[in-house]
């Protein structure tokens, strides 16, 4: 489970230590790992994963990418695409497909339950 302390810092106003204990992170996690998982072995750019959570926020998306790839979750290797905005956005896979494991759905279900377990 992701720590609410590291999601703020300890100079940041009040609001922001409120903000930081409601955010449910496991789940918001779950919900992004799904979505960078579901492109397969071709990866995606943050800019793809932010189209395909509308309902969310650029910084509640984004700030799931590290601890996902600290967990080792997800796998970014350098390689690097243009993103909407004309700038570089390093490419992201889930460690399944960039290292091109077999997975059976029932791994997938305890993959997810570990997200949320915060294993």
């Amino acid at each position: 489970m992701t720590n609410p302390k590291t999601l703020r810092r300890n100079t940041d106003p009040f609001t922001s230590h409120e903000s930081a204990e409601k955010v449910d992170t496991n789940r918001m996690e779950g919900i992004v790992y799904a979505v960078i998982d579901s492109f397969g072995e071709t990866g995606c750019i943050s800019d793809q994963v932010q189209y395909a959570l509308p309902e969310y926020r650029y910084s509640t998306i984004t700030a799931r990418y590290k601890p996902l790839k600290d967990k080792g979750l997800v796998i970014v290797d350098g390689t690097a695409f243009k993103g909407e905005s004309g700038r570089n956005q390093l490419k992201m896979w889930s460690a399944r497909h960039y290292h091109h494991e077999t997975v059976t759905d029932e791994d997938r279900i305890q993959a997810l339950a570990e997200i949320r377990a915060g294993v």
